[in-house]
């Protein structure tokens, strides 16, 4: 023991880490190989058996979020299609009256419009109203 300095031999005592030396005899009177080889088994039986409720328990949580946020999604898909062919159904409403309206008498080939920017504006301003 001469080589190791006098500074640590006083922290060894102190503190043991829990170890200390023991012959041959000493371990095997503690130690039964068929206890051992048993108690070694149910250990990493009942490890892994955790581990493997921990992963389903993980594999539950990852499935139930892409659940919820599928069927939020397909929530979320099916409002925006109504909406459009809401919109769509509105826009036509606005559109079609004066698609008609030009239509009629097909014979005559001018068309008497008083105050059409005035109309022809509001006409917009609807449009828009359900594309933005």
């Amino acid at each position: 023991m001469s080589t190791i300095p006098q500074e640590y031999l006083g922290i060894r005592t102190a503190e043991d880490f829990g170890f200390s030396a023991v012959d041959e005899t000493e371990v095997k009177q503690s130690v039964n190989e068929e206890t051992l080889e048993t108690t070694v088994i149910r250990e990493v039986v009942s490890t892994s058996n955790e581990a493997v409720a921990r992963i389903e328990a993980k594999m539950d949580q990852i499935l139930s979020l892409y659940n919820d946020g599928k069927l939020g999604l397909d929530a979320e898909r099916k409002q925006m299609q109504d909406d459009v062919k809401s919109n769509l159904v509105e826009l036509e409403k606005l559109i079609m009256p004066l698609l008609v309206n030009l239509m009629k008498n097909p014979d005559k080939e001018y068309i008497y419009w008083p105050n059409r920017k005035e109309k022809i504006q509001e006409q917009i301003d609807k449009v828009l109203s359900l594309t933005r």
